[in-house]
């Protein structure tokens, strides 16, 4: 295994400065953490900031000026620097630079630390803005989880999600293409829940606002072995995969969402926008458990 290793009883898992990914979480021998095929989709467990999701063509207006990001932003893509590391703790930083003030112009400071707590991975979003004016930001997960754990004996539609209530539906946003649309459509459920197949996915992403209870599961129909993630302090949460045969499922805590069709680019009136004032800090956190 390669990168800054955490261990704990029965766990092993592996983190890169690039990105501030988790590369790897090993559980009694199985690997929860999709392997990044480039074929197929080259991330494990990118960051999103400074946005989430899709801009209108790209282009957000601040005091009428024009700046220019790509989905989900730049983090994805940067080296962060290791600040702490502990048997079962970790923490990376990434701090503003001339780069990133040509399309983001707010000074900041990002901390991502994961800790490890027993058979849960704890992850910690940590946003400081060393300067005096507001800083305006999306902030949000998107870690890969392989699905199926065991594909030689196992199939994606092995598998269902558990939305942990008592509803014959749950609301969900309609795209258009990579923006967000006008009206919003109904998942129908079984129980609660929905079984994993590829055409769910035909339009990208399912969208959920995040109404209690703020946990979904994801687990094989044969072995019930899978994972949960709880995301309490999120907005909301993002299902995805890439399309047929992929192998992996995301499941995507968002503080951030993609522009609406109908947004004027006013980044200031952006859908889901978070203000941090000078000198101050933002936190929130989420957990996955491997079972």
């Amino acid at each position: 295994m390669k990168g800054i290793r955490l261990i704990n009883s029965g766990v092993q898992a592996s983190f890169s400065p690039q990105g501030a990914e988790v590369n790897s979480f090993i559980l009694d021998g199985t690997e929860y953490i999709w392997q990044a095929d480039p074929e197929i989709w080259g991330r494990h467990t990118p960051v999103l900031f400074p946005i989430v999701g899709q801009l209108k063509d790209d282009t957000y207006f601040i005091d009428g000026e024009v700046y220019h990001l790509s989905q989900h932003g730049f983090a994805r893509d940067r080296e962060f620097t290791l600040i702490e590391h502990t048997p079962t703790r970790v923490v990376f930083l990434l701090e503003s630079d001339p780069e990133t003030l040509k399309t983001y112009p707010f000074p900041f400071q990002l901390y991502i630390s994961y800790t490890l707590e027993g058979r849960s991975l704890h992850v910690e979003y940590k946003v400081r803005n060393p300067a005096e004016k507001t800083m305006l930001f999306g902030i949000g997960g998107h870690p890969a989880l392989n699905c199926p754990l065991n594909p030689a004996h196992e199939k994606f539609d092995d598998y269902e999600v558990d939305f942990h209530i008592d509803a014959p539906d749950k609301e969900i946003y309609l795209l258009d293409g990579k923006l967000l649309g006008l009206q919003k459509g109904k998942l129908p459920l079984n129980q609660g829940k929905i079984n994993l197949q590829y055409s769910l996915f035909e339009k990208d992403a399912l969208i959920f606002d995040a109404d209690a209870p703020t946990k979904i599961s994801v687990r094989s129909k044969k072995t019930g072995h899978g994972f949960s993630m709880e995301y309490g302090d999120f907005r909301w949460l993002g299902v995805w995969t890439k399309g047929e045969g992929a192998g992996f499922i995301c499941l995507e805590p968002w503080n951030g969402i993609a522009d609406r069709i109908d947004h004027d680019q006013n980044f200031s009136k952006k859908l889901g926008i978070n203000t941090l004032e000078g000198g101050k800090e933002y936190r929130v956190s989420y957990a996955i458990n491997f079972f």
